[in-house]
């Protein structure tokens, strides 16, 4: 459970603490109000990469500290990034890495943002749920493993028959290229940002100018003449108060304008020498991409490719019979662990299927018809594999047909292609969900996944930013309830716009911003029992509050308060 969740200098949020405590956590807030913020917060302490455009206008660097109780006691986590790029990671007050922060948030934190509803549309990312499911990775990593060794064997099989006199050319180009992309040093994305840099410089006059041009106008008369003028006109009428907060702002606005262009004027130099040499890093980058890959990272991975095959080459110390039993035998075994697996899978998928089919009838879509379909492709060169090439998995868990073995093509993740095929719709068959689903559609799609696999395991974070995308009307309270029911089980953090989810949760925070000497912030605050209502109340009502909308809102909040209205716990 996240017991404590402190940021400082990160985005908007300037100094914040949150104790969300444990079940249904929501944020909410005006739009723009920065309620995001958790979200990328906790991916950025549990390992996400993010760059140093995350440090708030003035800070130093921007810092996220966790605190987090697990089963064998409770842990701080801490991850900051600094200016300079550099950041560094602490778990207990001892130095970490990266590696170490996601491996721990691995089975602890699971953060659906707004991407993940496109990223389920992929056939690769619900084989990857599946799997999870099933409880399948295990079995899925041990393929990769044999995939990988196989691949290599075939790598010097390749490498070994090759003839004598092509081998020896083949090893003095292999030299030379491991040398050529060596001695270049090369870094990731070292192009884009030479392209960046190259642009300014080759531009920094017109820049100076321009920005000159835009400070002139900012310090302009008019602009200040025009706020004075407001507050004149605010100050011997009050009705026009409004004006007058407009014209602050305006001018608040103006004054940030003018000071990051100032110091975007100050940043920019000319400088033809560093032009020049940047020019030749990247004709240099340039002819390595033409000879090595498509792009600066293509030629990065080229380079252990190239020298792991000079030393093959060179060395020459296994025979090619002895490759090729191992080929045959690394094939055979291939074809064992990929059989199982897909009939691991076969025989999981209709749980699943019934899973998410009850989840989306608590969501108001019981209606909706589900399926798995499983597909493999022939290649002479794959493992042979005895399941069916095209199977359609309903609601039953079936055991997997069998058939004649082929040889199948396959990748890290075994011989089975799959892809979710739904109908929303009566009347309309099963097709892929990426060809049926509307916005609000997938956002309860998602959610009934979340929560069937949820039901899995307990004592998990799981994030949810605005997984209620496109949802409304009383489809909005059975989200509700089906936040509770994950609840039971896992402390959820969601972040949200529907007031039927906010007066469902147990613990209400509210995102705004301030601005405060020209800065902009956000703050978070717990709501108390009158807060909530007024907010829930706002989400009600928008612009105007009347008496009827608080009474809906405490109306709302009494029927969750009453454990008999909280039906999914």
């Amino acid at each position: 459970m996240l017991e404590r969740l402190e940021i400082t200098g990160f985005a908007v949020a300037r100094s914040v603490v949150i104790e969300p405590g444990p079940g249904l956590t929501v944020f909410t807030g005006e739009t723009g109000a920065g309620k995001s913020l958790v979200v990328d917060a906790l991916a950025f302490v549990f390992g996400a990469r993010r760059g140093r455009e995350v440090i708030a206008t003035g800070a130093e660097r921007a810092t996220v500290r966790a605190t987090v109780v697990l089963p064998g006691g409770r842990k701080v986590i801490e991850r900051s990034i600094a200016l300079s790029g550099r950041t560094a990671a602490k778990i207990d007050d001892a130095p970490a890495t990266v590696d170490d922060l996601r491996q721990l948030a691995a089975g602890l934190v699971d953060i659906h943002g707004q991407s993940e509803q496109l990223a389920i549309l992929r056939p690769q990312v619900q084989l990857a749920v599946l799997d999870e499911f099933a409880g399948l990775v295990p079995q899925r990593e041990t393929v990769a493993a044999t995939v990988r060794e196989l691949r290599e064997a075939r790598r010097q099989l390749r490498a070994l028959t090759t003839g004598a006199r092509e081998r020896e050319r083949a090893i003095e180009q292999l030299r030379f290229e491991v040398e050529e992309i060596e001695s270049a040093g090369l870094n990731p994305g070292e192009d884009d940002e030479l392209r960046r840099e190259q642009a300014v410089l080759a531009n920094a006059n017109r820049l100076l100018e321009d920005a000159a041009i835009a400070l002139e106008a900012l310090d302009s008369a008019p602009l200040g003449e025009a706020v004075r003028a407001v507050s004149d006109l605010a100050a011997r009428d009050p009705s026009a108060a409004g004006l007058a907060e407009l014209a602050s702002t305006l001018e608040s606005t103006a004054s940030d304008l003018g000071r990051a262009l100032r110091r975007y004027r100050d940043r920019i130099e000319e400088n033809p020498e560093r032009l020049a040499e940047v020019g030749e890093r990247l004709d240099r980058i340039a002819r390595l991409c033409r000879k090595y890959g498509d792009s600066v990272a293509g030629v990065i991975a080229y380079g252990p490719e190239a020298a792991a095959k000079l030393e093959a080459l060179a060395g020459a110390g296994t025979s090619l019979e002895e490759l090729r039993e191992r080929e045959a035998a690394l094939l055979a075994r291939l074809g064992e662990q990929a059989t199982a697996l897909s009939r691991a899978r076969r025989r999981a998928a209709g749980d699943l299927v019934h899973a998410i089919a009850a989840e989306l009838e608590h969501l108001g879509m019981g209606g909706a018809m589900l399926s798995v379909g499983f597909s493999c492709e022939d290649d002479e060169d794959g493992p042979s594999v005895p399941v069916p090439d095209y199977e359609i998995v309903i609601t039953q868990s079936p055991l997997a047909g069998e058939g004649e073995p082929h040889p199948r093509a396959f990748t890290e993740t075994g011989v089975d292609r799959i892809e979710f095929l739904v109908s929303f719709n009566p009347g309309e068959s099963p097709r892929p969900l990426s060809a049926v689903a509307s916005g609000g559609e997938t956002s309860r799609f998602l959610l009934a996944l979340t929560t069937a696999l949820g039901k899995s395991g307990e004592g998990r974070i799981e994030v949810l930013d605005e997984v209620d995308e496109g949802v409304g009307g009383r489809t909005g309270a059975v989200v509700g309830e089906a936040l509770l029911r994950l609840a039971a089980r896992h402390q959820v953090l969601c972040i949200t716009h529907l007031p039927q989810v906010a007066a469902a949760a147990d613990h209400n925070w509210r995102v705004a911003k301030r601005v405060s000497d020209g800065l902009t912030s956000s703050t978070v605050e717990a709501l108390t029992s009158e807060a909530r209502v007024e907010e829930i109340a706002r989400m009600l009502g928008g612009v105007e509050i009347t008496t009827k909308t608080r009474e809906h809102a405490a109306e709302m909040l009494a029927s969750h308060a009453n454990p008999a209205g909280r039906r999914g716990t």
